[in-house]
């Protein structure tokens, strides 16, 4: 913080007073992590999707989610509450929805229901109906405004077995080289700000069985570009490895305040790993990578092994948070199928 400009901190604090009052602009949509057992019944991480007042102004209570999976839609909906996140009604058996949006009703803020008959995870009935394959199953919500106007979002719902090994990195600082500069820069198309090694560090983890999972603080409304940005990254011949995409469910601001002002994202990232967790009958996190404290304490938290947990510097030195060996990704390379046994996959 010393190395800012006065402006700069003008603005972090600007930033700061008004996150309150930025209400869900944005559209986007996380990622979903599904898992099938030896019984072929799936369990999956929430469903967080929000579709923000740049999409639609009017009161968004209401409005009913329909969802495509594959290319194919699903008998299965959503509704969305005055916020513009995306629900599962609980009080119909079957899984599908027949609500009406309401003007007034959701003028008024009388559009939602009780938190018991609301819920962002899909039971394994409705899963079912996904016609989900094994790996990537593209997912495009859809909602139908009271003007008639179509407004989608899309995410990712990745299938993996019950044994899956999952490494977990964030991005902002980890992937990119700066925290600040890594949530700026690839906004103004300046998408390179990243360590140098670290696409064929984590493709060639990829190529022994181990899921990427990408973990950050940015706002869910920023998913596309996040997205967008992680698929791009590419060091001849690697590409960056496929893998879901977990971001902040909160605003763009507070989300910048959540990461950059109060320091404080290790409560929203536990979270969110432990809901992954649960849905496998081991620990399946094997690995963790991040650059700040918080990242370290959060895969502590999930009982990753501290040898495989490694804290990333600006100038791309890694160090194992067991061993506080310092490391850097052309060694990891090296050693990867040593570190990163081979999986049956």
């Amino acid at each position: 913080m010393a190395r800012l400009s006065m402006s700069a901190i003008c603005v972090l604090i600007f930033i700061g007073d008004i996150a309150k009052a930025d209400n869900n602009f944005l559209t986007g949509a996380n990622d979903i992590i599904a898992v099938v057992d030896e019984d072929g019944d799936i369990k999956a991480s929430p469903f967080n999707v929000q579709f923000g007042k740049k999409d639609i102004w009017l009161p968004r209570s209401g409005h009913v989610v329909s969802l495509e999976v594959n290319e194919k839609d699903v008998p299965v909906g959503m509704v969305l509450d005055n916020e513009g996140q995306a629900y599962f009604p609980t009080l119909k058996s079957d899984g599908s929805s027949n609500r009406q949006y309401r003007f007034w009703s959701a003028l008024l803020g009388m559009g939602n229901p009780s938190p018991k008959h609301r819920t962002n995870s899909a039971t394994s009935s409705q899963l079912s109906r996904f016609g989900l394959q094994m790996g990537s199953n593209p997912i495009v919500y859809r909602v139908t405004t009271s003007s008639g106007s179509i407004v989608t979002t899309s995410a990712v719902i990745h299938l993996m077995n019950n044994t899956a090994k999952l490494v977990v990195s964030d991005i902002d600082g980890t992937v990119t080289r700066s925290n600040i500069r890594g949530m700026i820069l690839p906004a103004l198309g300046l998408s390179d700000w990243k360590h140098k090694g670290v696409v064929e560090l984590y493709r060639k983890i990829a190529n022994q069985g181990y899921q990427i999972v990408y973990l950050t603080n940015r706002a869910i409304g920023q998913s596309d570009m996040t997205r967008e940005y992680i698929y791009s990254l590419t060091e001849t011949p690697y590409e960056m490895p496929r893998g879901p995409v977990l971001l902040q469910v909160e605003s763009l601001l507070g989300a910048f305040q959540t990461e950059v002002i109060k320091g404080q994202p290790e409560v929203n990232k536990i979270a969110a790993l432990s809901r992954v967790k649960g849905l496998f009958p081991e620990n399946p996190f094997f690995s963790g990578f991040g650059n700040k404290a918080w990242d370290i304490l959060a895969y502590k938290a999930l009982n990753i092994d501290p040898d495989m947990i490694f804290s990333v510097g600006e100038d791309s030195i890694l160090i194992s948070e067991g061993t506080r060996i310092f490391t850097n990704y052309t060694d990891l390379m090296e050693r990867v199928s040593i570190m990163y046994p081979l999986l049956n996959v």
